[in-house]
């Protein structure tokens, strides 16, 4: 006996700990089988022990794992009757992506707009409809414009097609959620160092704490980085992001997240318009000047959780959030002055360097309180997610103008006054607050085996109040009751094979974004319905295929009459109609160091109605017809990665009378990473390897340009 115990002893410490518990178990059965009163073994008697053999393939870092979930929803993404794009934070790592819109290109249906009216920081829009207003922090609203850093994100989550029932107005094209990273009950520490070509550098730093059932965690960054191909603009921020948990694993837990990040930087309105195209001139003209242009953004979101589960399947959160946002922008916004043609020699070109300035501070205060439900009733197992949401948005804003010295087109100088002193003159000062309650209810059903149903409403109030401080504070207010659904049908053919055919309704009030106009304050909630099959399969468990088919109309979509421009009119119709298919994984079973993220999306966009007869029958703005994405990278011995990829964005049309076109681009990346030992990884990425000329930010008058060829290396240490 005493050598069994040595013998499993010795087992045990040869044996991965993640295993202890459950052989240590074993090991207990067999002591106790033996029956009473039988003949113990003589100390040198053999023992023979039944073998034991676990194994298993390893998690693709590519495939979303089934458990994986996302805020609001009821069952697991993959569970899910909706197209959901997930991007891993080993996706955003391999890549190099210093911001959300570099870790978006993983996603198709997705496309960047410009600047509008000064606006800048995060502006796209999915599958086809504008999604500024639609991004959230793990499952709570951060729409204020600025730039995203993905240093706290752990995954990014895109929910395609209309979701108001679980988040609320807007959502028409689908919602962007951040999952942010949180205390862990483990010890460990991550820092990496960066530096970039052209000149750049970035540090980012996680350290996670973790003692008894409280847990801390500190993610911190801080990056200058000069845009490549992009004379005078550069990028520059820092952010921290402390967060502590209290009663790290047990029934009920306390998190506290707090967001600091601050902006100053170059902004680019890029090149202007001539005759609906690019102006051909050199991609580094800046239209800027020295010690006038700039932005800078203050973000500040506080984040409070407390979570309490009852029994099994019975768990209730309520999460307050406050976010404070402050933005000071003075920015040139090129035009062309006087009446040009294409045949117009570009010399003879003056640019007016239109100011785009703007000052203000936008607050969110939100309470939301969710419980969760898994009981069975009978044959049916119900997945119940229900909700109640108190919020109040608030967003202060004061607009200026001024005159400018004119620029060359083919030779911009930014150091052309350098004794210029800017005046300002005051052109509007508005206060907009904004009230809203809502409730919601979800439940997934499942039937048997084969068979799922989901439906879903929401109830929402949204009473919004806009002051103009700049004329004699006068007031505008709308106030609208909404209602949304959503339904669908899951059904399960085969194991690993879900198909679904899911229906939806989503709204957006005329003070969406937290503003109104004397046009639009008495119009009712644009309303929208979309339709959407899909299917996916798990062809093996790290390899993945989905795909969907799917048709989103906006029915009344606001529209000016053509006879009295301040008159705006609920009269149009806008359609989009598409299908998208992605894979994820290890492909080859017997290649399990090749792995792929691929995605490709279709959208024919239509303007369908309209009181401007110049849109009917026009795409819609910023919508190109086909997006593709294809990442991949294979694990060469000695602990060495390589990959690479393409991002494909089909033309695109800067205004809706598609009489600006902006033309289709590849971009073309790549990376290799060195293991060198256990806890140091040394990486070289590779951005527009080609130095293509392309461009991304879209609006009518001007024309961004995509950063040119740019070189990253990393070096990364873990403990």
């Amino acid at each position: 006996m005493q050598h069994y115990l040595e013998g499993l002893h010795m087992s045990l410490r040869e044996t991965p700990s993640s295993w202890q518990p459950s052989l240590g178990l074993v090991g207990l059965g067999l002591l106790t089988s033996f029956p009473v009163g039988a003949q113990t073994p003589a100390p040198d008697a053999p023992v023979n022990l039944p073998e034991l053999n676990v194994s298993g393939p390893a998690p693709n870092r590519y495939v979303t794992p089934p458990n994986a979930t996302a805020p609001r929803l009821p069952v697991s993404v993959q569970d899910s009757p909706q197209s959901i794009s997930v991007v891993p934070r080993t996706l955003i790592d391999e890549r190099g992506a210093v911001s959300l819109r570099e870790a978006l290109r993983n996603v198709t249906g997705i496309s960047l707009a410009a600047g509008e009216g000064g606006l800048s920081g995060d502006n796209l829009t999915l599958r086809g409809f504008s999604a500024t207003n639609d991004f959230y922090i793990d499952g709570i609203r951060d729409s204020a414009p600025y730039t995203r850093d993905p240093f706290n994100v752990e995954s990014i989550e895109v929910l395609k097609g209309p979701s108001a029932i679980m988040f609320g107005r807007g959502s028409t094209g689908g919602v962007i959620n951040q999952t942010s990273r949180q205390p862990q009950a483990r010890n460990f520490g991550e820092f990496t160092m960066s530096g970039m070509a052209p000149l750049g550098f970035r540090a980012t730093g996680d350290i996670n704490v973790s003692v008894g059932g409280v847990a801390m965690r500190l993610n911190a960054m801080a990056m200058h980085q000069d845009v490549a191909r992009r004379d005078n603009v550069y990028n520059e921020r820092w952010g921290v992001a402390p967060s502590i948990t209290w009663g790290l694993g047990g029934d009920t837990q306390l998190t506290f997240n707090y967001l600091h990040q601050t902006e100053n930087n170059i902004p680019d309105f890029g090149i202007p318009i001539i005759a609906g195209r690019v102006a051909n001139v050199p991609l580094h003209n800046f239209y800027g000047l020295r010690n006038v242009d700039r932005e800078q953004y203050v973000t500040d979101v506080m984040t409070a959780r407390l979570q309490h589960r009852f029994t099994e399947g019975v768990t209730f959160t309520n999460t307050s959030r406050f976010g404070n946002y402050y933005r000071n922008i003075d920015s040139t916004a090129p035009r062309i002055i006087g009446t040009v043609t294409a045949l117009t020699p570009l010399a003879n070109i003056m640019v007016n360097r239109q100011a785009q300035l703007r000052a203000g501070t936008s607050n969110i205060l939100e309470n939301q309180s969710e419980l969760r439900v898994q009981a069975v009733t009978g044959p049916l197992q119900h997945n119940v997610v229900t909700g109640l949401e108190v919020g109040r948005e608030s967003v202060q804003l004061r607009r200026w103008t001024s005159t400018r010295p004119n620029a060359s087109l083919l030779f911009p100088d930014y150091n052309q006054a350098p004794g210029f002193v800017e005046a300002r003159t005051l052109t509007a000062d508005t206060k907009t607050n904004a009230n809203r309650v809502a409730v919601y209810a979800v439940d997934q059903i499942r039937i048997g085996r084969f068979f799922e149903v989901l439906g879903g409403f929401r109830y929402e109030n949204f009473d919004a109040t806009s002051t103009n401080r700049f004329a004699g504070n006068t007031e505008l207010r709308s106030n609208n009751n909404m209602w949304s659904w959503r339904a669908a049908g899951v059904f399960k053919p085969v194991q690993g094979v879900r198909t679904y055919f899911a229906a939806g309704t989503s709204f957006n009030p005329s003070a969406e974004s937290i503003a109104l106009t004397a046009a639009t304050t008495n119009l009712a909630p644009e309303s929208n319905i979309s339709y959407e099959v899909g299917a996916s399969w798990e062809v093996t468990p790290n390899f993945q295929v989905r795909g969907a088919l799917f048709q989103i109309t906006k029915e009344n979509a606001r529209t000016v009459d053509p006879t009295n421009s301040t008159v705006t009119v609920l009269q149009g119709e806008q359609r989009v109609r598409g299908g998208e298919i992605s894979v994820s994984g290890a492909p080859i079973p017997s290649v399990p160091g090749w792995n792929v993220i691929a995605g490709y999306t279709y959208l024919n966009s239509e303007i369908t109605k309209s009181r401007n007869p110049a849109e009917v029958g026009r795409e819609m703005l910023n919508t190109p017809r086909h997006t593709a994405s294809f990442w991949t990278t294979y694990d060469l011995p000695y602990g060495i990665t390589v990959g690479g990829g393409i991002s494909y964005v089909d033309s695109r049309y800067g205004n809706t009378t598609n009489t600006v076109r902006v033309p289709a681009y590849a971009r073309y990346d790549a990376t290799v990473s060195w293991n060198i030992t256990q806890g140091l990884t040394a990486r070289l990425n590779g951005l527009n390897l080609t130095d293509r000329r392309f461009y991304e930010g879209v609006y009518q008058g001007n024309i961004t340009p995509g950063a040119g060829r740019t070189f990253i290396g990393s070096l990364t240490a873990r403990f």
